[in-house]
């Protein structure tokens, strides 16, 4: 018995020797003949490596990525890498993994971007967007064929949006959690600037998303800014606008 206890705990820590030292030029090259990614510039191992450049689909690109293996994750599961990397010149730090089962998941994603940078990202018309938006994402996870699921804060700080005329809209926070329905959930609310929002989204199988959200001229707006709101919301009798949209979310460039 004890023999063959040996002989497995030989046999395991040698894959796992072969595991770590594996360098990552080689599995990043499967990546990018399997993925819509291209990545520069790999040194180091899968353990512990680096890319200068990863380009996803042309549009999004990450300079000076990181990525250090968390081998004890394997006890319950899991597979998953602490990784750094840069954005549009911002900082992103997170885990990221996915388990045995094929969940996928992001703990602790802590990453600051310009409004004007993730509008351009994500393909967002017309409106021209300004101010910071910083991200803490406790934790989020999904999976191929379900929608997925997030907790934490998103601030949009310095908040403005530009159609006829510039609205400021002040600090806008989405705090992400999980419905009774077990779906996605976002509260959103904000304070100061020329219009109160206040309002929720949530991602639902039947639309994959809906959005109403009630927004109120302060007294600071003025006209122009009055007639945009009437360009994609319902004005109510007391002056508030009525925004409510649902549907899928390819049409907003997220999937």
């Amino acid at each position: 018995m004890k023999k063959k206890y040996y002989i497995f705990t030989a046999a395991g820590a040698y894959l796992l020797f072969l595991l770590v030292t594996i360098p990552a030029q080689f599995v990043t090259g499967i990546i990018s003949d399997n993925a819509p990614l291209e990545i520069q510039g790999v040194s180091g191992s899968l353990w512990n490596g680096r890319a200068y450049l990863i380009t996803a689909d042309n549009s999004v690109t990450l300079n000076n990525t990181r990525w250090s293996f968390k081998a004890w994750k394997l006890l319950i599961g899991q597979l998953a890498v602490d990784m750094t990397t840069q954005y549009a010149g911002n900082n992103i730090e997170t885990e990221i993994g996915t388990s045995f089962l094929g969940r996928y998941f992001v703990n602790d994603l802590s990453a600051a971007v310009t409004a004007n940078e993730l509008a351009q990202s994500a393909d967002i018309p017309l409106a021209q967007l300004s101010g910071l938006v910083t991200l803490h994402i406790e934790h989020a996870q999904w999976q191929q064929g379900e929608l997925p699921l997030a907790t934490g804060e998103i601030k949009w700080q310095d908040a403005a949006v530009t159609f006829a005329d510039t609205a400021s809209l002040g600090n806008v926070f989405i705090i992400l959690g999980e419905s009774e329905q077990q779906q996605l959930i976002a509260a959103i609310s904000n304070q100061g600037g020329d219009i109160k929002i206040e309002g929720k989204a949530e991602l639902v199988p039947a639309a994959d998303y809906s959005l109403d959200l009630t927004l109120t001229p302060t007294a600071s707006a003025n006209n122009n800014i009055k007639q945009s709101l009437g360009m994609f919301a319902k004005r109510q009798a007391n002056g508030e606008y009525q925004l409510k949209k649902s549907g899928s979310l390819n049409q907003l460039g997220l999937m």
